[in-house]
């Protein structure tokens, strides 16, 4: 399993390429999380466009890092889902934690969306 990481205009994108299973798991964790955590990323979008096979522990491991940018008050976009990836996430939970878009482009405007909602329920005091 490979990642690409960039970071522009406050958003992680994170491009994963190869499988997410099993302790790829646990290397993907490795890799991810302290650049989560050193740069207390609020925005982050994992493309899963060259995923080729996803367990439970990999869907485990995106979970995991949702919850960690949700500790920021930020959220978790998963983009680009293959076929394979996206039937086998529908079976899931997944999109209880996180938001899922079409492409990195349009995960921009999923964060965007999102912000003006957060300050709308500011403005509200809800």
């Amino acid at each position: 399993m490979k990642t690409n990481i960039d970071y522009k205009n406050k958003i992680l994108f994170i491009r994963v390429n190869g499988v997410l299973v099993g302790n790829k798991t646990s290397m993907f964790e490795q890799e991810i999380i302290p650049i989560i955590l050193s740069l207390k990323s609020r925005y982050v979008s994992i493309n899963l466009n060259k995923v080729d096979l996803i367990d439970k522990r990999g869907i485990n491991s995106l979970i995991k890092i949702s919850n960690i940018v949700n500790s920021f008050k930020g959220k978790l976009v998963l983009c680009d889902l293959n076929d394979y990836v996206d039937n086998n996430l529908k079976h899931s939970d997944i999109f209880d934690y996180c938001f899922k878009s079409k492409n990195e482009k349009s995960s921009r405007e999923v964060f965007k969306i999102w912000m003006k909602c957060i300050m709308l329920l500011k403005i509200m005091n809800i």
